[in-house]
């Protein structure tokens, strides 16, 4: 009777346990889409200043991407000849440019 209790316990704490980890997975996957990751270093600077500012690190990105949008057009830089011939994706690319 103690091993089929003890059976039953082990049963509901992997179910449990299973449970948790597909719901923290699942939740994982959405952050993603929204999400860009940071070099460490940088991060840790950025807190600093943030903590001085009284705001958020992500305050301060969001405002550092707004402002290099409104910067300006800006203009891809075109591939050589050489680089399409190497990849010939490329001249696929300028043609559904060229239809865009």
């Amino acid at each position: 009777m103690v091993n089929n209790y003890k059976r039953f316990i082990q049963n509901q704490f992997q179910k449990a346990k299973s449970t948790a980890s597909q719901f923290i997975s699942s939740k994982s996957e959405k952050q993603e889409e929204g999400t860009i990751e940071l070099n460490p270093e940088h991060y840790v600077e950025l807190k600093a200043i943030a903590d001085k500012q009284h705001t958020t690190v992500q305050a301060i990105v969001n405002g550092v991407i707004v402002q290099y949008l409104e910067s300006g057009p800006y203009e891809l830089t075109p591939f050589s000849v050489g680089q399409k011939e190497d990849n010939p994706l490329l001249y696929l690319d300028g043609i559904c440019k060229l239809v865009d």
